[in-house]
C-alpha cells in the first residue's frame, strides 16, 4: 500500500511539474517562464562579449533574434556593408537622332546580407554633358537629359522588372558663356530584403538627342562617383 501512495504522488507530482508555471518575483505566474518585477531583466551568458564575437561590449546595446525553432541568438551589427568608388573608368553614353533614350549599366556591386535587413543603397555620381563627339561644349539651347537608377540582382545578373533611386539632372546652355564642370546626381533609397546575396547595378540614361540630329550629345558618368550601401539588421 505505501508502494502504491508513493508511486501515486510521484505521479501527480510529474504531473504538475510538466504543466507548472514558473514565477521570478512573483507567485501567481502567467506564462511558462515568468519574470515579474519593473526591472527585471534576464542574462544569458551565452550572449555576453566575453562569449559572443557579436557582442562587442561598450555602452552599445544589440538585436537578439530568435530563429524558427525558437533559439536565441544575437543579430549582426547594423553598418556600413560598402563605401567605395565604383566607377574604374568613365562610361560614356550618347544619343543621336531618333534614337530616343539611351541606357546602359555603369558598374555592379555584390553584397550578402545573413539575416532580414533594410538596405540603404546610396549613389553620387558626376555627369558631364558634351557635344557628341566630346569636342565642344553644348550651347544649342535644347535641354539634355540625363538619368541614373539602379537595378537589385542576385549578386550576378540585374533583375530589371523595377527599378530604383531613379533621379535626373537637365542641362542647356544657350546666348551665354558657355557653362563647363560637373552635374552631380545623387539618391538614397531603402529596401527591405531578406538573407542572401545581392548585388546593385547603377545604370546612366541620356535623353534629348531625338529633336534634330544637330541636338546629339554625349553623357560621360563617373569621374566622381560613390556607392554607399548600409544594412539595418532587423
Amino acid at each position: 500500500m505505501k508502494n502504491i501512495t508513493t508511486l501515486i504522488t510521484l505521479l501527480l507530482f510529474t504531473a504538475f511539474a510538466v504543466s507548472a508555471q514558473v514565477g521570478i518575483g512573483t507567485t501567481n505566474p502567467q506564462e511558462t517562464l515568468h519574470v515579474s518585477g519593473n526591472e527585471s531583466t534576464i542574462r544569458i551568458e551565452g550572449l555576453n562579449s566575453e562569449n559572443n564575437n557579436k557582442n562587442l561590449g561598450g555602452a552599445s546595446q544589440y538585436n537578439v533574434m530568435v530563429d524558427a525553432a525558437g533559439n536565441l541568438t544575437l543579430g549582426n551589427v547594423s553598418g556600413e556593408i560598402s563605401s567605395e568608388s565604383n566607377v574604374a573608368t568613365p562610361v560614356v553614353i550618347q544619343t543621336t537622332a531618333s534614337s530616343g533614350l539611351n541606357s546602359t549599366e555603369l558598374y555592379t556591386k555584390s553584397f550578402t546580407l545573413t539575416q532580414r535587413a533594410l538596405v540603404v543603397i546610396t549613389y553620387y555620381i558626376s555627369v558631364d554633358f558634351k557635344s557628341y563627339d566630346g569636342a565642344t561644349n553644348i550651347a544649342d539651347g535644347r535641354a539634355k537629359i540625363a538619368h541614373n537608377y539602379f537595378y537589385i540582382g542576385n549578386g550576378t545578373t540585374a533583375n530589371t522588372s523595377k527599378a530604383y533611386g531613379m533621379t535626373s539632372s537637365v542641362y542647356s546652355n544657350s546666348n551665354c558663356d558657355t557653362a563647363t564642370g560637373y552635374v552631380y546626381n545623387s539618391r538614397s533609397t531603402t529596401i527591405s530584403l531578406a538573407p542572401g546575396t545581392y548585388s546593385v547595378h547603377l545604370n546612366g540614361a541620356v535623353f534629348g538627342g531625338d529633336l534634330t540630329p544637330d541636338a546629339a550629345f554625349r553623357a560621360t558618368f563617373g569621374d566622381l562617383d560613390r556607392l554607399d550601401i548600409e544594412a539595418i539588421y532587423l
